[in-house]
């Protein structure tokens, strides 16, 4: 998981803006939402049909274990195209074979949870793979600092710690092929088969729009974070890099005693509903504090808000989703519709982004803040109406 948040998060967090503000400085705003919201979206037509696939092959390495490799090789291609590219459409070329690449590789560690780790651990295992993330979006915007002499390194670094990662991975994690009786069909049938009826699972289709309305405030602040640091606080790249990873330290801190807390304690007292309303508020506040923030504590005060309540959010409500999965046999599928939620996110938000920055004669971070603040009010909304879970 570290790995593969690594490879995600420095692109997001750093190096795509770094690349971007090179090759398009006048209008880096929208070429940004434009690569990222378009690779988003590309990246979702990918994850469910590569996540039912998964749950019916039958290859005697396994049946998570070949797109695990696939999506590395295919993440080391995309790396290598964005890293080479002199425009932003062969960036954006490259971007797409980069979600082709993540798509691929979530495919395959999505479902552990809900197929290999006991419903009273994955509260704490939860918690873990959101301290793993926590650890690689200090790391992404520390590294990122270090590495703009070369932009080779800069994008082709985090793919050979995913390979190192990917070997352990291999060698520890268990696989078997699919059971006999699991039949994919055409591809017609993959993408009839990703549908689930939200009206007969209501609470399922609960924690993904819970989700959904959350995910837009922390991809708003990731994907501009280094150029709100750089316009509105004045950094050099290199400089915002390094602020932005010491605010990132103090996040991580935050993120991954809320996060070992929320999941365990939720696990302990068989409830999970009270730990979103909390993760909800401190997101929303955070990204409120950082929308205003004047100088680099306070963005740092923002920022740890908005960690405290993601390392909350991401422990417990995995664990509420994997409670919920309307059918336990078909959790690469579910876990995929699961994810989907972020992913549609990922999407949507970068293309959304210019369109609110625009509101203010460009630059209007502060709105793009409040904005998501505002949608993620929801997921409270949300997880008051799931009844199968406390």
């Amino acid at each position: 998981m570290f790995g593969f948040q690594l490879t995600l998060l420095l692109p997001a967090l750093f190096s795509l803006a770094y690349k971007v503000q090179l090759i398009d400085p006048a209008n880096k705003d929208a070429s940004l939402g434009f690569v990222i919201g378009l690779g988003g979206l590309f990246s979702l037509l990918v994850s469910l049909p590569a996540g039912v696939l998964s749950d019916g092959t039958r290859l005697g390495w396994g049946r998570r274990r070949p797109f695990l490799v696939a999506g590395l090789v295919l993440s080391a291609l995309g790396a290598l195209i964005i890293a080479v590219a002199p425009t932003v459409m062969v960036m954006l070329f490259g971007y797409l074979v980069t979600a082709v690449a993540t798509a691929t590789i979530g495919t395959a560690i999505n479902p552990f949870l809900a197929e290999q780790v006991p419903v009273e651990q994955r509260g704490t295992v939860g918690a873990l793979s959101g301290v793993a993330a926590a650890f690689a979006g200090v790391g992404s915007t520390l590294l990122g600092s270090f590495l703009t002499g070369s932009i080779y390194l800069l994008f082709l670094t985090p793919v050979a710690v995913l390979g190192v990662m990917t070997l352990l991975y291999l060698l520890v994690i268990p696989d078997r092929p699919a059971p006999e009786d699991v039949r994919v069909g055409s591809i017609l049938d993959v993408f009839r088969n990703m549908w689930f009826n939200p009206l007969k699972h209501p609470d399922f289709a609960l924690v993904w729009v819970g989700k959904f309305c959350l995910s837009f405030g922390s991809t708003f602040f990731s994907t501009y974070q280094l150029y709100l640091v750089q316009d509105r606080l004045g950094y050099a790249p290199e400089q915002a890099g390094r602020q932005l990873a010491a605010v990132g330290g103090l996040s991580l801190l935050a993120l991954v005693g809320c996060s070992i807390a929320g999941g365990t304690l939720s696990d302990r007292f068989k409830r999970r509903k009270p730990f979103i309303y909390l993760a909800t508020g401190l997101i929303v506040a955070g990204l409120a504090v950082a929308a205003s923030a004047s100088s680099i504590l306070f963005f740092a005060v923002g920022g740890v808000l908005l960690s405290a309540g993601t390392g909350v959010f991401t422990s417990v409500d995995l664990a509420l989703a994997s409670e919920v999965l309307p059918e336990k046999d078909k959790a690469g599928k579910y876990m995929s519709i699961y994810y989907l939620s972020s992913t549609v996110v990922g999407g949507l938000a970068p293309l959304l982004a210019p369109v609110i920055l625009g509101l203010g004669d460009g630059g209007s971070y502060g709105v793009l803040l409040l904005s998501g603040a505002i949608l993620g009010l929801g997921a409270a909304l949300t997880t008051a109406n799931i009844r199968g879970v406390r």
